[in-house]
């Protein structure tokens, strides 16, 4: 299934009330300079008019939380049954929000989004690359902007190619011999080929972690920030859905060869 746009306010408006009947969680995201901040909130209400929604503001997991300002742009993701939905929003007050007579908690109120994109969940799990597919990757430390930036030319760029992919991440093998230097959460820049005929994405990345592969390479865990915020970002996370698709089809394709079976369907 492809991603779909949802702009109908009924349709938001019953996804909403099924995320705050069920206090869901949502990812949020928000840029902070050259920094992107994530935390975790979940849902409280939304206006019946559809002119706002509130999350709490709870610390989960010992998380420190940014102090958010209104007008700040935040983007938000969130899952229900077997979709992931994403949009953009604008932090609109900070307050508390009445639980009952007696409690209350620390709230944020976010203006009513004007869309969301809707993806199946599978398109976040990591799906491997079919073994003679060659996608080239690209990564350096700073984030995508640093490659663009005036010291640029002296910024160590390491080259390999995709060992798998989602929507959420991937992992790029890289030469053992590669001298890396980056910190756990460090913000990196990524470029991927996604074998759709259109140039590579470029987009900025978190450190995930490495671990040793075949062929003397190692493997770099990163995961995708920031997309669901622009709709630059998102048309880049419907090529990335598109090219986890064609992953799928390709692996079900191989294998299916190699099946002893006289069975067709």
């Amino acid at each position: 299934m492809k991603p779909r746009s949802i702009v109908s306010p009924h349709e938001s408006a019953a996804l909403f009330d099924v995320a705050v009947q069920e206090r869901a969680l949502a990812v949020l995201t928000l840029q902070d300079g050259e920094n992107w901040i994530t935390y975790k909130a979940r849902f409280l209400e939304r206006d019946v008019k559809g002119r706002f929604f509130v999350l709490d503001h709870l610390p989960i997991d010992n998380e420190t939380l940014p102090n958010l300002t209104p007008g700040q742009c935040v983007g938000v993701s969130f899952r229900q049954r077997s979709r992931k939905l994403l949009f953009s929003t604008v932090v609109e007050a900070r307050g508390h929000y009445v639980l009952d007579d007696k409690t209350s908690v620390p709230a944020v109120r976010y203006r009513w989004p004007t869309s969301l994109t809707e993806f199946q969940r599978r398109s976040y799990y990591r799906t491997p690359v079919p073994e003679g597919m060659h996608l080239a990757a690209a990564v350096w430390g700073g984030g995508a902007a640093a490659r663009a930036a005036p010291r640029a030319q002296t910024l160590p760029v390491f080259h390999g190619e995709l060992a798998d992919l989602s929507c959420g991440g991937a992992m790029i093998l890289l030469p053992a011999s590669a001298d890396r230097a980056w910190a756990d959460d460090a913000l990196l820049g990524v470029e991927l080929q996604l074998g759709d005929e259109h140039p590579p994405i470029q987009v900025d990345a978190r450190f995930r972690g490495t671990r040793p592969e075949r062929d003397q390479s190692i493997g770099v865990a990163i995961q995708f920030i920031g997309l669901e915020m622009t709709v630059d970002g998102r048309l880049v996370l419907q090529r990335l859905a598109a090219a986890v698709q064609r992953l799928h089809r390709h692996s079900f394709a191989v294998n299916r060869r190699d099946w002893d079976s006289k069975f067709r369907a």
